[in-house]
């Protein structure tokens, strides 16, 4: 019997990448994606005549965005999306090499009892940020296959390898979290706040120092964030690939080597690439005729994701402003990270947080709306403004705002269960509005024209990830995946015979560069297997 098609769940951006390497070779892919619409937090929506970016504000390349576009020959308008950083008044823009160094120097002038703390971390920083140059100097080897240009090979990529593997020694070797690292330097929990409350909670802190590097590596698709994936389905329809979208898979069966989806359709695969929430796969597993050693395995696979907790999710809104896009451009780019007061959120996030949760159908609402309000007046808050990445993305004359603060999906679970989640989200937009009319941008509320708010239920109830997270596993704990650049390609394999995994659950920390990279991996295990492989640069 002719074996079956490979299958993927989940047509997010890992999907969809391993689908485009799959159907390139002439597998055929099948795409099963239980949303009505492709690319997963990656996506676009328009509304009133402006466009938002749903998920990711730009894109980091890291050797891996554009390598992959140049490798499927997708041709995809990138422009530099330029960050600009914000404490109070004091606004960096990263748009040149001396910008790091302006970025230490507001520090030391906004806290100037810490200049000790402020000299120990400038090394670190410059650590972090060589590190990040290394790994996005190159094509990453997976895209562009150095053995095919002798003289790529011998005068760029081998020159590069010791750096390139010294950095993925060191970074498998040293997790410390950003926040370790500065409580190491300082007792001051406003500086250190200022450093790292805009990071998820327990970020390397190489990961977390390197971005400062990184902020000079993003790019933004012309006409939003939902033209990667749009192109990528694309090119998985015309190189004889399907995509069902509405489609939620059921039942898998791997002795059978079957799924099951919700509309009762049975679908047989050669290989099974599972992108998506990974508890969900073992939710749906059939473990009927498999051998015991294969069962322990599952259920070893099954245990630590179980117990494992999801990273964290935001708080966002979509605003539409009248007001021309030149107001907003002469305070930033348009990616902006801005943290209004320097008092730092403390232990609002963390130790006053786990006592809500501990009791939280006992907690009177009134103390959870003011738990809610100090959190948006004291958060560091990431902004998009799409329009001047892009002039054809609002009216003339208007602005679309994309604003985020980071949060704990699990609180929102609770507060779902309650039945106050609405009540609470509109009070989190309007304390978010109002810190926002403060600083950055006084007289905001007057020009409002519409918002959209969205919770982690928001996000949990489109995509189905777990507690709305939006970077895989929570980063304070061990990660029951890969989480060293050294394991990185094992991070595809699971213990079910013939299938694999990929995205963001797949490996941690994670990320746009993650699940395109995962998703290459899946696809070129299983073409190794099948002897299919198509070698990158031929």
């Amino acid at each position: 019997m002719r074996e079956g098609r490979p299958i993927i769940v989940g047509a997010g951006l890992s999907g969809l990448v391993a689908g485009a390497y799959l159907a390139r070779a002439g597998r055929e892919p099948l795409l099963l994606e239980r949303s009505e619409q492709c690319g997963g937090l990656v996506q676009s929506f328009q509304r009133g005549g402006f466009s938002f970016d749903a998920g990711p504000r730009a894109l980091g390349d890291a050797g891996i965005l554009r390598p992959m576009l140049e490798d499927l020959g997708i041709e995809l308008p990138l422009v530099k999306s330029l960050v600009s950083t914000g404490i109070r008044d004091e606004v960096v823009h990263f748009d040149h090499e001396g910008a790091t160094g302006e970025w230490l120097s507001s520090l030391g002038r906004l806290f100037p009892g810490q200049a000790t703390a402020a000299a120990d971390l400038e090394p670190l920083v410059h650590t972090a940020c060589r590190m990040a140059r290394v790994l996005r100097r190159l094509p990453n080897p997976v895209f562009r296959n150095p053995t095919t240009d002798p003289g790529y090979l011998l005068g760029r990529f081998l020159p590069w390898l010791p750096s390139f593997l010294g950095v993925a020694l060191r970074t498998g070797r040293d997790r410390r979290s950003i926040e370790s690292i500065l409580d190491s330097l300082s007792a001051d929990p406003s500086f250190k706040d200022m450093v790292c409350q805009h990071f998820f909670k327990g970020t390397p802190w190489h990961f977390a120092l390197g971005y400062f590097e990184n902020f000079q590596d993003y790019f933004y698709p012309v006409g939003g964030t939902g033209r990667l994936p749009a192109a990528l389905a694309d090119f998985i329809r015309k190189a004889g690939g399907t995509i069902q979208t509405g489609r939620e898979v059921v039942e898998v069966h791997p002795a059978l080597r079957t799924l099951v989806d919700s509309s009762n359709n049975t679908h047989p695969y050669g290989d099974l690439i599972w992108a998506a929430d990974l508890r969900s796969l073992y939710a749906r597993l059939d473990r009927s005729g498999l051998p015991t050693g294969v069962l322990r395995r599952i259920q070893s696979e099954q245990q630590a994701f179980a117990s494992a907790r999801a990273g964290e999710s935001v708080l966002s809104l979509f605003l539409a402003v009248d007001e021309p896009p030149e107001s907003f451009r002469r305070i930033s780019h348009g990616h902006f990270i801005h943290t209004p007061q320097t008092e730092g959120l403390g232990d609002i996030h963390r130790g006053r947080l786990e006592r809500i949760k501990a009791g939280f159908d006992e907690v009177p609402i009134g103390d959870l709306i003011g738990w809610i309000e100090d959190l948006c007046a004291r958060s560091s808050y990431e902004i998009s403004i799409p329009v001047l990445k892009d002039p054809s993305l609002a009216p003339a004359g208007k602005t679309g705002l994309v604003v985020s603060i980071l949060c704990d999906g699990e609180f929102w679970e609770l507060a779902a269960r309650r039945g106050i989640e609405g009540e609470l989200r509109d009070v989190a937009a309007q304390a978010m509005l109002e810190t926002l009319h403060g600083s950055p941008y006084p007289g905001l509320l007057s020009k409002l024209l519409f918002m959209v708010p969205a919770t982690p239920q928001s996000l949990l109830k489109r995509f189905n990830t777990a507690a709305g997270a939006i970077t895989g596993w929570s980063l304070e704990d061990k990660p029951p995946v890969a989480s060293s650049l050294t394991a990185v390609v094992s991070a595809v394999r699971t213990g079910i015979p013939r299938v694999l995994k990929a995205g963001q659950w797949s490996y941690s920390p994670s990320g746009v560069p993650v699940a395109i990279l995962t998703g290459r991996l899946a696809a070129g295990a299983i073409l190794r297997r099948t002897g299919s492989v198509r070698r990158t640069g031929s």
